[in-house]
């Protein structure tokens, strides 16, 4: 399933079963069963620093990267803004709590799912902070504050 074939809503970047999907709530009937696992697979390469092709295969060759004002439109530029995001050295590590999660539109040629959540940015030596999160389309991520690491700290 590519990300962006259906445009599906969830934020930035590790194993599946690493993710936190506790509190994954489904609203309405028209979220498919099958979202929830690829949710988790997605999360799951986006917060692995090491992820390059495994995380550009979410999208479609026409897919874009756009986190608050960064843009990049091709896999060599997806993986360099999600390396800029989270860098590869491993000492920044992310976590996507994802909770309710609607379908915002839908047509016959797309469907498009809005994931609300938090997104942890846990640093080595300590320091956690969160931003919440809100995604429609994969190329649309909204975070709340725009910065990292935040004044909020981590629940967890």
């Amino acid at each position: 399933m590519k990300l962006i074939s259906i445009i599906t809503p969830a934020c930035l970047l590790g194993i599946a079963a690493s993710v936190d999907m506790s509190k994954y709530t489904p609203k309405g009937s028209g979220v498919d069963v099958g979202f929830k696992a690829f949710l988790k697979e997605l999360y799951a390469s986006a917060e692995d620093p090491a992820s390059t092709t495994t995380f550009t295969d979410f999208f479609t060759k026409d897919g874009k990267l756009i986190v608050v004002e960064n843009v990049a439109s091709n896999p060599k530029d997806i993986i360099a803004l999600k390396q800029e995001l989270l860098p590869t050295a491993g000492t920044k590590h992310w976590n996507h709590l994802p909770n309710v999660t609607t379908v915002s539109s839908e047509t016959s040629a797309q469907k498009t799912y809005e994931v609300l959540g938090i997104i942890e940015s846990r640093f080595d030596g300590g320091n956690c902070s969160q931003a919440y999160g809100s995604l429609v389309a994969y190329d649309d991520f909204v975070v709340s504050p725009m910065h990292s690491p935040t004044d909020i700290a981590c629940e967890t």
